[in-house]
């Protein structure tokens, strides 16, 4: 072989590897929410009184709580418990056997905490027996 031909060679194969991390890397699989681990497990009123201290500290990065509170309102994507976090569900999920005024348990991903309406927002939200 001439060195015109290994080079072509070895360059095809690092053009290959390079192309198969990178795809690798952007389509790797999401992990399950039951799968995350729990940043902080209790009363939604507790936490929101965490978050509301420093905000910044819990809405950086991929977050989960499971927090425990009365649902106050739902519609077909999630419920609010204590009238201010509002869980959207994981795709798939139903609300049609919640109600409001039932105390639950819920597991979610943090995406943002709105100042203005001390409303914080969840996703990827599960609901735990």
């Amino acid at each position: 072989m001439s060195k015109k031909s290994k080079f072509l060679i070895g360059l095809i194969l690092i053009i290959a590897i390079g192309v198969y991390v990178g795809y690798s890397y952007a389509y790797k699989p999401h992990t399950a929410i039951e799968d995350m681990e729990v940043a902080f497990t209790g009363s939604a009123k507790d936490f929101l009184e965490k978050v509301k201290e420093n905000p910044e500290s819990w809405t950086q990065g991929e977050k989960v709580v499971e927090l425990t509170g009365v649902i106050t309102a739902k519609d077909e994507k999630g419920v609010s418990i204590n009238e201010s976090i509002y869980f959207q569900l994981e795709e798939g999920a139903s609300t049609k056997l919640l109600s409001e005024g039932i105390k639950t348990k819920i597991k979610g991903r943090i995406i943002g905490y709105d100042d203005l309406l001390e409303e914080l927002k969840l996703d990827k939200s599960i609901i735990l027996k």
